[in-house]
């Protein structure tokens, strides 16, 4: 009893010191991407109305599903909260600390709170890792999910970045830890749905993530688990005001991305081929370097599919999620540095990682540093 006590209070100490370096880090840097966020949040908290439809002066139009823009409208909401009780406060309390007036009125305190869904993804996705391997029965199960939530490039995405990949990566493990630890197991396929709603790169990972399920629901699971996705997607573009019709359309819309490059700032093959700024419409001898990315990921998703349905295991699917996690990243054109964080995840879960992959997961994490910081360059050192 006295160990299991003690290992409750180092876990939630190491959850503490995670939570505790990414807000020490939040307020002082941020990508000029979170501005958009503000930007889009305070647009659909003002009018839902027509949003999709609507421009930006000086950002970008709206790319990301609705999930992501609520997250963004709640985190200025809690903000906006938070800065009229300081005010309040200072105003009716003589010896309030009126130095957290200027401090929570600033710039950099806004886009501080829009960081918190990440921030608070990458804790929560670190109590899945820790959950995950503790049903597998790993060997140091706490060891490995600190190296998620102490890993530079995942606090460097959520605390310094201000990005949503962290709530792609915990959209992506709860959805697979439901499925297999879970006995409602449709909801898998309701939390992946969130996903989707959240970034449109879960997508990448429905045809692995669709063998699961077919292998682990029965025929009803699988089909309230479906309607009960598909409610909550139309459901979310309601609140805007989009019928289905709609929905369907700029859903798809959005898919095509914010680029047509061979590599958006990932370090992945073509970036090392092509000059960077080239469109990935550019010949790669009879074809274009698009033709060839979609031709090579097509062939390498149907053999992976093929293996995992006629021998499926868990253990094949976590090394097949890790797999396929660096072919989008690395083949695929038009990806951004960002698009590697799946893969830092699926490798810490992929079995036997002390003795074949802990290697392959610190070279992988330091690549995906190194190229995150040398894309947005902060600090400007």
């Amino acid at each position: 009893m006295a160990k299991t006590d003690k290992n409750k209070r180092i876990f939630w100490l190491v959850l503490v010191l995670g939570l505790i370096i990414r807000l020490a880090i939040a307020y002082f840097q941020y990508s000029g991407d979170i501005k958009n966020h503000f930007a889009w949040g305070n647009g659909l908290l003002n009018d839902p109305v027509g949003f999709y439809s609507r421009h930006f002066p000086g950002f970008n139009d709206p790319n990301y599903p609705p999930l992501a823009i609520i997250f963004f409208s709640v985190a200025n909401l809690f903000h906006q909260a938070i800065t009229g009780l300081i005010l309040f406060l200072n105003k009716s309390i003589d010896i309030f600390p009126s130095f957290l007036v200027p401090l929570f009125i600033s710039e950099n305190m806004r886009y501080a709170f829009l960081k918190f869904p990440g921030i608070l993804a990458d804790i929560f996705t670190f109590i899945l890792i820790f959950k995950f391997l503790e049903k597998r029965q790993s060997i140091k199960p706490l060891l490995l999910s600190a190296l998620y939530l102490f890993n530079p490039a995942v606090i460097y995405i959520s605390s310094v970045w201000g990005q949503i990949e962290p709530l792609t990566n915990l959209f992506l493990v709860w959805s697979l830890y439901i499925a297999i630890y879970s006995p409602y197991r449709l909801l898998s396929i309701f939390i992946f749905a969130l996903g989707v709603l959240t970034k449109q790169t879960t997508l990448w990972f429905a045809p692995l993530y669709l063998i699961l399920w077919l292998k682990q629901m029965n025929k009803d699971e699988l089909f309230k688990g479906i309607i009960l996705s598909l409610a909550t997607f139309f459901t979310s573009f309601l609140l805007i005001r989009l019928g289905p019709g709609s929905a369907i359309r700029i859903y798809f819309q959005t898919l095509s991305g914010s680029s047509n490059l061979v590599s958006d700032a990932a370090w992945n093959i073509w970036h090392f081929i092509f000059p960077i700024g080239t469109e990935d419409t550019i010949l790669f001898g009879p074809l274009s370097v698009r033709s060839i990315s979609i031709f090579i990921l097509l062939i390498s998703l149907a053999y992976l599919l093929i293996k995992l349905h006629k021998n499926f295991s868990i253990i094949r699917l976590l090394n097949y999620l890790f797999i396929w996690s660096l072919l989008v990243f690395f083949i695929q054109t038009r990806v951004h540095e960002r698009h590697l964080a799946p893969a830092i995840m699926f490798c810490l879960l992929t079995p036997g990682i002390f003795s074949r992959y802990l290697l392959d997961f610190l070279l992988l994490s330091s690549y995906h540093m190194y190229n995150l910081y040398w894309s947005l360059r902060l600090p400007f050192i």
